[in-house]
């Protein structure tokens, strides 16, 4: 029984919970009140936080390795910086192909750097080998400390399944970047993968390292209007526009990025006005020429070019082949960007173009001013930093509300056990409480017994002893017919005394007043023998008790009075009256005696009897009475 109440307790507990319903339940479980202040860091932490971008679908998904049958087996991918570097950080960005969800990205993993090709002396960057890992599409941000290595090798030991296939398992990424110097310098470089697909144009090693992921452009949305650089609008792809950046002088550039255009009024169009066919140039050098093959649509991810050792004053982008927008053709860019050692010198910098379209949202300013279609760019390497540690809190999260669920259910099982405890408790005090009415019960009793018994003493061991005397008396004399009458009458009286003890001992622990009533017609009748009588009491009242000595001390009450009446007051007549409320009993006794003066009575004891029985009542009594008029007494006695 005891476990089936735990359970519905526990159970009712639940239910009246609400999910962060940890506060109130925390002075039954101090954990709560840390998890909470954690909660609550962890959300003020979040808010300050870049949101986590839509997922950008294209067509280079990134690197996937070949399929086998056994999870645990070991798949790695390897890329080569061409140099010994000190490093700031490594970041992976996991693959996304049709769903916007990781694709493959392996459950247990390690990051290594090494400047050994073959890894025989290695650093560990990161080891996520010894517990199962849930993938968000969220980059893994891995701080380097700027340890020295050129090569970085990325190895999964627990494969996932392949979708729609359990018994295949695979291991994919989308991008791997390396930041060195506050640039990614793993852009186009070597990459060494064995056992890999290359299924083009979605998979292939050199995906990885392309600058192409699934996270889009590092900005913060604003509301400016500015969409960045537009040409003018051609009827034909095959036409010729160009852009041109002066940076004032000659200067480093570390790298060249191209931020494609996504205006407002084209939310469906990324990748806006991004050329097919074009060609970089710096101070007339070519730097990269993609006209006689088309270029991917970036989307909405940026485009960026290594120009390590590149001195220049001015670049070029010449589009030879436009992007079809409707039914017309034409080249736009949001932002172009020149980095030299991890600044961007080119905002701001003189645009002057071939040809232009000069809108609010598009000019040559827009080119360089630092946004993109949507916002404002940010430092990429930070920005990566950012979403990564928003991924490590939200996870973070995830494991706290399951951890303060776990600790509002124990906090509900203490209150279980508590109410049991309080139950049990209750139930202790409420058979002490019994046992101990049971036992004032014997005591009262008890007490009660004694009374009776000195009442036996002292009514019936009077009237025998006042017989014995009497009859000892008869004995001695001739004539015994006086003492002979006085013992006829003092056997009467202990009789009659003897019957109203038995009553009450009879009568049980709360006798009906109307038991009373009957008890005291009957002592009437014995007592007032030659005197007319009358008794009165209420009709139909059989439901109204007492205690039992609240009927003793009436009863001996009444039987004094009358007593006293039939001994003294030489009366014809007596009314007697008894009537009764809810809370209240009241009883008239009169004669048409001879009466008394009452402030004159000094001997004796009955009048004290009766305002001492009154007193234990709880009530009070009146005696009114004149000489030659008779005598009134009026009892009032609360029913407790």
């Amino acid at each position: 029984m005891m476990p089936r109440l735990k359970s519905w307790l526990l159970s009712l507990a639940l239910v009246t919970t609400t999910a962060q319903a940890g506060a109130p339940w925390s002075w039954l479980n101090a954990k709560l009140t840390r998890l909470d202040d954690e909660h609550q860091w962890l959300h003020a932490e979040l808010a300050q936080l870049p949101p986590m971008p839509a997922p950008q679908p294209h067509e280079h998904a990134g690197f996937h390795s070949g399929i086998t049958a056994q999870p645990d087996a070991v798949r790695w991918i390897q890329i080569d910086l061409g140099a010994e570097r000190a490093l700031d950080a490594v970041v992976v960005i996991p693959a996304m192909l049709g769903a916007a969800e990781a694709h493959g990205f392996p459950r247990r993993f390690r990051i290594d750097v090494s400047n050994d090709p073959l890894f025989a002396e290695s650093t560990t960057l990161l080891d996520q080998t010894h517990g199962d890992v849930e993938m968000p599409l969220a980059p893994w941000f891995v701080p380097a400390l700027s340890v020295k290595a050129r090569h970085v090798r990325f190895t999964a030991t627990k494969l996932v399944p392949k979708p729609h296939l359990a018994n295949q398992f695979i291991f994919c990424l989308g991008e791997l970047l390396v930041f060195s110097g506050g640039r990614n310098v793993a852009l186009h470089i070597p990459v060494l993968a064995p056992k890999s697909v290359e299924t083009l144009p979605t998979w292939s090693p050199k995906h990885v390292v392309d600058g192409c992921h699934t996270l889009g452009l590092p900005l913060r949305a604003d509301n400016l209007n500015g969409n960045g650089w537009h040409s003018a609008i051609f009827n034909r792809a095959a036409a010729t526009s160009s852009v041109r950046v002066d940076l004032g002088s000659v200067r480093d550039i570390d790298e060249i990025r191209l931020i494609p255009a996504h205006p407002r009024d084209y939310p469906d169009r990324s990748g806006f006005g991004f050329p097919q066919r074009f060609k970089i140039e710096a101070d007339e050098k070519i730097l990269f020429d993609s006209t006689a093959a088309d270029f991917t649509n970036p989307g909405d991810t940026p485009v960026a070019f290594p120009t390590p050792g590149l001195r220049a004053r001015s670049l070029q982008i010449t589009a030879t082949r436009l992007w079809e927008r409707s039914g017309d053709f034409v080249f736009a860019l949001a932002e172009l960007q020149a980095f030299a050692k991890g600044q961007n010198i080119a905002r701001e910098a003189t645009v002057t173009s071939s040809d232009s379209t000069i809108t609010a949202a598009w000019n040559h300013a827009n080119l360089v001013d630092g946004r993109a279609s949507a916002g404002v760019l940010l430092d990429e390497a930070r920005w990566l930093a950012d979403l990564s540690k928003r991924r490590e809190f939200e996870v973070r999260l995830t494991f706290l509300d399951i951890e303060t669920k776990l600790a509002v259910r124990k906090a509900q099982e203490r209150a279980v056990y508590l109410a049991l405890a309080l139950a049990a408790l209750g139930i202790i005090a409420t058979l002490a409480f019994l046992f101990h009415l049971r036992r004032s019960r014997r005591l009262e009793m008890e007490a009660l017994r004694q009374r009776i018994s000195r009442d036996l003493h002292d009514e019936i061991g009077s009237h025998l002893g006042s017989i014995r005397l009497m009859s000892e008396l008869a004995l001695r004399e001739d004539g015994a017919s006086e003492s002979l009458e006085e013992i006829h009458r003092l056997a009467g009286e202990a009789a009659e005394s003897m019957r109203g003890i038995i009553w009450l001992v009879r009568e049980g622990d709360a006798p009906k007043l109307t038991s009373l009533v009957e008890a005291m017609r009957q002592s009437a009748g014995s007592l007032l023998k030659g005197i007319e009588w009358t008794l009165a009491s209420p009709e139909g009242g059989d439901a109204a008790t007492a205690s039992l000595e609240f009927h003793r001390q009436v009863f001996l009450f009444f039987r004094e009075a009358v007593y006293n009446i039939a001994r003294h007051a030489k009366a014809m007549r007596v009314s007697l009256q008894i009537t009764w409320q809810a809370k209240k009993l009241r009883m008239v006794i009169e004669d048409d005696g001879c009466g008394f003066d009452v402030s004159a009575v000094t001997a004796g004891n009955g009048l004290a009897n009766l305002r001492h029985r009154a007193g234990v009542l709880g009530g009070d009594v009146k005696i009114t009475s004149e000489a030659g008029k008779g005598t009134r007494i009026v009892l009032e006695a609360p029913l407790s």
